[in-house]
């Protein structure tokens, strides 16, 4: 049992995108490594795109609207993070991928 995660929900959650994430890769025929660090480095750059459209759209309510501020800062904090820790989550199923199915694949 796990202190951080004692009913191995987070591990069953993990598990399943993992699952999900190699299915597509699978479907889509990413089946170097090469392929899937593109799809990694791909997938940073979108991540930072949606960051800057995040702060485009909000820095002008922030300067317009000052009795806005918390709760589009709060919305625009929601937003970024979610975006960091999909594309953290996509990033990681994607190294497991490469690790556990395309070396094992390609190895032998």
């Amino acid at each position: 049992m796990k202190l951080n995660d004692p009913f191995g929900r987070m591990e069953l959650r993990h598990q399943t995108g993992y699952e999900s994430m190699r299915n597509t890769l699978r479907d889509s025929h990413i089946d170097t490594p090469q392929a899937a660090q593109e799809v990694i480095r791909q997938t940073k750059k979108r991540a930072m795109k949606f960051i800057g459209v995040i702060v485009a759209v909000f820095l002008p309510v922030f300067v317009l609207s000052p009795k806005a501020l918390p709760v589009t800062l709060s919305i625009a904090v929601f937003l970024v993070a979610w975006i960091a820790i999909s594309a953290i989550n996509g990033n990681r199923y994607i190294q497991r991928y490469i690790d556990e199915d395309l070396t094992s694949v390609n190895g032998k």
